[in-house]
């Protein structure tokens, strides 16, 4: 009899993970209440999804806020008084690259059944001088865009490793991880590595103020 009992049992939890038994519950002669409009087990959500949903969260909000950054320290270089166009535009570059990147992963969370969540904090580690970006000069700067990169390329690198390591394995987020992250953050790391040193060769002249400005003419005719 206890056997019996727990058969029933596993059969009911197994059946309430369908769709279709929501909606033959719903639309029976003698309907079961549904909480809300939306069926519980009707959804786009599969695989290892569920637990990866708050970590691409905070990956969401870790380039909104490297897009904030970024373009605080566009506006900084492009006032009268800086005058970097150069710099300006390298950094609005990256703000706009990193707040696209951020609406691309909510449309995924929403695709894979999920919802957006702007409270879930990222995982970046900060130091104590990273909230004074407004006061940085030009090799500093391009140092700070490097570090941010590489947090943001290593969060996806983590992401990834934890999707695979899941007992669902879920493809989709791993394929969609290396698809639109790894390569352009491959890139776009290279290129600020390569800007660092090179403008830290240059300051070693003596006139460090020519070097910079060539620099910045420089950029501006990269972007």
């Amino acid at each position: 009899m206890l056997l019996i009992g727990m058969l029933c049992t596993f059969l009911v939890s197994a059946t309430a993970e369908f769709c279709y038994t929501d909606v033959e519950a719903a639309c029976s002669s003698s309907p079961t209440a549904v909480d809300g409009r939306l069926l519980k087990n009707c959804n786009a959500r599969y695989g290892s999804f569920e637990g990866m949903q708050a970590e691409l969260q905070a990956y969401v909000n870790a380039h909104v806020e490297s897009s904030f950054e970024y373009l605080l320290m566009s506006t900084h270089f492009g006032n009268y008084e800086a005058n970097r166009e150069g710099f300006k535009g390298l950094y609005r570059q990256l703000s706009d690259s990193a707040w696209g990147k951020a609406i691309d992963i909510i449309k995924f969370i929403t695709k894979r059944g999920g919802r957006m969540n702007f409270n879930q904090l990222p995982h970046l580690k900060k130091n104590a001088k990273d909230s004074r970006v407004l006061e940085l000069n030009e090799l500093n700067s391009l140092a700070k865009a490097l570090d941010t990169e590489k947090q943001l390329a290593e969060e996806a690198l983590r992401l990834h490793a934890q999707t695979q390591n899941h007992p669902k394995q879920d493809a989709s987020v791993a394929h969609y991880l290396e698809e639109k992250f790894m390569e352009s953050q491959a890139e776009t790391i290279r290129k600020l590595a390569g800007h660092t040193n090179d403008l830290k060769s240059l300051l070693a002249d003596r006139d460090s103020s020519l070097s910079v400005y060539l620099f910045d003419e420089y950029l501006k005719k990269q972007l």
